[in-house]
């Protein structure tokens, strides 16, 4: 079983790929920068509401159990201030199934280039609560 550092490490390092791709390369100039774009959201996406289930868990919570509940659960627990933002990059992830259609690709990439900060947040206060775990125990 991975402690919630683990996901974290996994996370933050899907995190920084996204970036890379979103600062570095512009999709309408290489189509392929907008595959990369959206397989890295992906990844990002999964990531994050892995890493909100294992810490709710390690902080000693349950109800976590599907992406939608546990942005729901990470807001009220204030580790997101944004649940809209959250929502709407769960639409993007629910999107990418259909990313053939080159409309939901750029869908899908919009959505991702107005909320990828959020993923940002995430990681600054799951970090903050290693920390203040570590401080503790």
């Amino acid at each position: 079983m991975k402690r919630p550092v683990d996901y974290l490490r996994r996370l933050e390092k899907a995190y920084f790929r996204l970036l890379e791709v979103l600062e570095n390369y512009n999709p309408s100039e290489l189509d392929i920068a907008l595959d990369a774009t959206i397989q890295r959201f992906e990844f990002t996406f999964e990531l994050s509401w892995k890493a909100i289930k294992k810490f709710t868990e390690f902080v000693g919570l349950e109800g976590c159990n599907s992406p939608r509940s546990c942005i729901k659960l990470a807001y009220r627990l204030g580790w997101i201030s944004d649940q809209r933002q959250w929502l709407n990059l769960l639409e993007a992830r629910n999107l990418t199934s259909h990313t053939y259609d080159i409309a939901t690709a750029w869908r899908v990439y919009d959505l991702v280039k107005e909320n990828y900060k959020a993923f940002e947040e995430l990681i600054e206060k799951l970090k903050g609560l290693l920390r203040e775990e570590t401080s503790n125990g």
